[in-house]
């Protein structure tokens, strides 16, 4: 499969956004955007990204009833996204309607299954007989098996993901950085070179590149890293 990068446009204006693209035209990127920046602009800022050629991953970790979800996932077909996230926590029935709304398209639905901000307190607090990572397969495995194309996890999960789970799927992980940058609220971080070489297939990248002064050229240091690992 083909390694991507994807960059976490989280601004909250489409000012702030638009420059960003414009830094960015030209470069074979997928753009995720959020809650804060859709919310704020709506679909007008998918029309954007789209213009300048980029792919564009909205990231909403759907998490309904199956109906609900099966209406948006509708929606977000019928705008030519890319990428759509939903939060494997929903359960297999969510599941197996998010993608029967994707149907033939050639949107790629991904599940979440455990936030890299999240640690083995998480589990505690959940109850949970199981360990973190045992949690993040049990969920991979069911959205995997129901039809969805990828799987969004923290880099450290993607092999064991991937040798555990018999069926091809995009393994897409955020929490990457660079080096020893401040981690803010994520706990689980790994370099790009780590990822690629665990199996990760889109590496999801915000904060190192929206706070580089030169965003441009560090996208083009980071996909060199990425065709070289």
């Amino acid at each position: 499969m083909e390694r991507k990068l994807a960059v976490a446009l989280d601004v909250r204006d489409k000012n702030s956004a638009l420059k960003i693209l414009d830094d960015l035209k030209g470069k074979n990127l997928i753009i995720k955007i959020g809650y804060a920046l859709f919310l704020k602009e709506g679909f007008e800022i998918i029309t954007h990204v789209k213009e300048r050629g980029f792919e564009v991953f909205l990231d909403l970790k759907l998490h309904d009833i199956p109906n609900t979800v099966y209406n948006a996932v509708l929606s977000a077909v019928d705008k030519k996204i890319d990428y759509l996230t939903l939060h494997a926590l929903g359960g297999r029935e969510m599941l197996l309607k998010a993608v029967e709304a994707k149907n033939n398209s050639k949107l790629k639905l991904l599940a979440v299954t455990v936030l890299t901000s999240h640690s083995e307190d998480y589990m505690e607090f959940l109850g949970s007989k199981y360990s973190l990572q045992q949690f993040a397969l049990k969920l991979a495995q069911t959205a995997v098996e129901v039809g969805v194309d990828g799987i969004v996890s923290s880099p450290f999960e993607v092999r064991t993901l991937k040798n555990s789970i018999g069926k091809e799927f995009l393994a897409v992980t955020p929490g990457i950085r660079l080096g020893e940058e401040k981690k803010d609220d994520q706990k689980r971080t790994a370099t790009p070179e780590f990822a690629i070489k665990e199996g990760a297939n889109i590496l999801v990248i915000g904060r190192p590149i929206l706070s580089s002064r030169n965003k441009r050229e560090l996208v083009e240091e980071i996909l060199q890293k990425i065709n070289n690992a």
